[in-house]
């Protein structure tokens, strides 16, 4: 077998298609086109990356001598672009909704339960899922699908940023609301009873819900919307 004929038979083994392996390998498809036809020969470094990734020997590669199997028994240890996509959408549900559970075991622990072991468990909920799902979505970019891999990333931010937003909104409450202690209350009861009953009510649920309801979304939306936007790919 040529040089090209291996590298077919190991793509095709793995599921990849001529472009996901040159994603993976940092070259554009055509390289990969013409190592496979014969037409140009990869250099030394890509020779290297071939044998690391597809879990064989350079001399294999580059000689027609056996492949050194790994020490998994020749098992494929990575994880193709379509078991990726087929097994993202499910990941994405589960460290989303694991981050909920946390969220929601907080606040419980926070305000019903007699003990704080609804606190820590929530906490180490969240943790977890927030670890699982960069962890899954790095190995992807980084190993099998650089796009899916960075899709995946910024999919779970878009939501998740809703839910670990809430913690720090919650600090940032009690904090304004210890800011507002620091004026002196005949100030305060001046400037309510001053004003027209409606205006008086109105001004409250403003300040005391309004101000920080309205940072909380513009912190998510402003996450969601452009931090997570999706690059555009240049040239």
């Amino acid at each position: 077998m040529t040089l090209g004929e291996k590298i077919i038979d190991l793509r095709k083994k793995r599921g990849l298609s001529q472009e996901d392996l040159a994603i993976t390998l940092g070259v554009s498809r055509q390289a990969v086109s013409k190592w496979e036809v014969g037409d140009a020969t990869p250099d030394t470094e890509k020779v290297v990356a071939l044998a690391e990734y597809f879990d064989v020997s350079t001399d294999w590669l580059l000689r027609d001598i056996a492949p050194q199997q790994s020490s998994s028994g020749g098992k494929d240890a990575h994880m193709s672009p379509a078991q990726a996509r087929a097994g993202a959408p499910l990941l994405l549900c589960m460290t989303l909704g694991g981050s909920a559970c946390g969220l929601f075991l907080l606040f419980y622990g926070r305000f019903f339960a007699p003990t704080d072991t609804p606190t820590v468990i929530g906490v180490i909920l969240q943790i977890c899922a927030i670890a699982l799902a960069m962890g899954f979505g790095l190995y992807l970019k980084n190993s099998v699908d650089a796009p899916q891999g960075s899709d995946f990333i910024r999919a779970f931010w878009r939501v998740d940023i809703w839910i670990v937003a809430l913690l720090p909104m919650r600090v940032f409450y009690f904090t304004f609301l210890q800011v507002l202690n620091l004026i002196p209350e005949a100030t305060l009861s001046r400037l309510w009873f001053t004003l027209p009953q409606p205006l008086w009510t109105l001004g409250r649920v403003i300040l005391f819900a309004g101000i920080p309801i309205m940072l909380y979304v513009a912190v998510c939306l402003f996450v969601s919307l452009v931090l997570c936007h999706r690059p555009r790919k240049k040239g």
